[in-house]
């Protein structure tokens, strides 16, 4: 069989993650490398010594012919790139969050269905082994209460510090303890989010410096998550991640690293991890284009759309001051 066809639209820090895995794979192929730096794409395409660098995606496209592409833009270069690919039939790998704009994301999501096209968003919690612990020692024990936390320091790229190119910290980063909540608890019913600035002194930054969102889920759950990007050299840090609350026991889990469960009589630590996420996440895509079985990708672009729902609804809530219900 003829290898898969990779190609990339934004070759920043977090493509690397992704070409490195691919680059391990023997039925894979990276043809196409483009950036809106082009020093950028050419960097990539050197270390990987495979395909070319292009400065347009659509000459990529036309010359280099993917069956795949990795979306991998900052969170305002969304949508005239998946239509694109949609267009010509290629599978799309999105990176987080895919859009800004519920209304796009649900048209890109409702035309690549329609051509029958493989997705997969880059939720990489999903796929951890340490998740998959949590879920095994919640299962037949009531949840009440929980709370999670992605609280740092402000992030680096140009992009991040404006609402109108990052949507802000808790849709651009800490999506991913949102959409963990979904995965464990199922849907959302209703939010209320409030936020602060004043911190964060910058010229042009405009963002939230933090927030609360307590989000009621369906099930009776309700959660508790914060965010924040305000932490300066002086701090101590944060533990991010989630605590779950039942009513006989606590499942702490710290992000990406270790998840612990607490007992009267018990205190057990499950460390990461018996195999790295992000390739597990590539390599279940891969094969999904390959079979056309997409029933182990874990965050097709349906099911993301509901994470981007929820989190566009925490920052309508904080603009607002209003419960927005889903």
């Amino acid at each position: 069989m003829a290898k898969i066809r990779i190609a990339f639209v934004g070759t920043g820090g977090r493509s690397w993650t992704h070409i490195e895995r691919l680059g391990n794979f023997g039925d894979v192929e990276l043809v196409g490398f483009m950036d809106v730096i082009p020093e950028r794409a050419i960097e990539k395409q050197a270390k990987t010594g495979q395909g070319k660098a292009y400065e347009s995606y659509i000459e990529m496209l036309d010359d280099a012919k993917p069956d795949v592409l990795y979306v991998c833009v900052s969170p305002d270069g969304h949508g005239a790139i998946e239509r694109e690919a949609i267009a010509r039939g290629i599978h799309l790998f999105v990176e987080k969050p895919m859009a800004l704009d519920m209304a796009m994301a649900e048209e890109i999501c409702a035309s690549a269905k329609a051509k029958n096209l493989v997705t997969c968003i880059g939720f990489q919690d999903r796929y951890l082994d340490l998740v998959e612990q949590a879920r095994d020692w919640m299962a037949g024990h009531k949840v009440g209460l929980v709370d999670g936390a992605w609280v740092g320091g402000l992030p680096g790229p140009p992009w991040y510090p404006k609402y109108a190119t990052c949507g802000g910290q808790l849709l651009e980063q800490n999506i991913h303890i949102f959409d963990m909540l979904r995965f464990l608890f199922g849907e959302p019913a209703s939010v209320y989010c409030s936020g602060g600035r004043g911190i964060i002194a910058m010229e042009g930054y405009d963002l939230h410096d933090y927030s609360s969102a307590v989000i009621t889920m369906e099930s009776g759950v309700v959660a508790t998550l914060f965010s924040g990007c305000y932490l300066g050299e002086g701090s101590p840090g944060y533990v991010c991640g989630m605590n779950i609350h039942c009513a006989d026991r606590t499942i702490r889990y710290k992000l990406r690293d270790k998840v612990t469960l607490e007992t009267r009589t018990e205190n057990i630590t499950y460390w990461k991890r018996a195999a790295d996420w992000q390739t597990t996440m590539n390599r279940v895509f891969i094969d999904a284009v390959k079979t056309g079985d997409t029933s182990a990708i874990l965050s097709p672009y349906e099911d993301a759309l509901k994470t981007l729902r929820l989190c566009l609804a925490c920052n309508e809530s904080m603009e607002t001051g209003q419960v927005v219900k889903l």
